[in-house]
């Protein structure tokens, strides 16, 4: 042998697709843990406006208002935990807190 060292690149595809399903676990869990505890912040009674200002801080998942014959719902989730996390948020017609849910 002449010392030089000879890195098998199956080996090293390995090794990076493992890192880089490790961080990306990581990422999804931590986007999870931000879902939930800001639907346990959501009570009934809290203003739309307050629940938004909420929403904002969030910097691993977005929210979609939608209008509904009872009032308007607010859905929390992140493409990171594939939807599969989410803070549903059901207000009336007033525009005010009458259930929060963690799917």
């Amino acid at each position: 042998m002449n010392g030089k060292i000879v890195l098998n690149p199956k080996l090293i595809i390995g090794i990076v697709t493992v890192f880089v399903l490790v961080i990306l676990g990581f990422f999804a869990n931590e986007s999870r843990k931000e879902i939930y505890f800001l639907c346990g912040n959501f009570k009934e009674g809290m203003a739309i406006s307050s629940v938004i200002a909420q929403l904002d801080t969030a910097t691993m998942s977005s929210y979609k208002l939608t209008e509904v014959q009872s009032g308007k719902t607010l859905k929390q989730s992140s493409w990171l935990v594939l939807k599969l996390a989410s803070c549903n948020i059901n207000l009336n017609q007033e525009g005010v807190v009458v259930s929060a849910s963690f799917d």
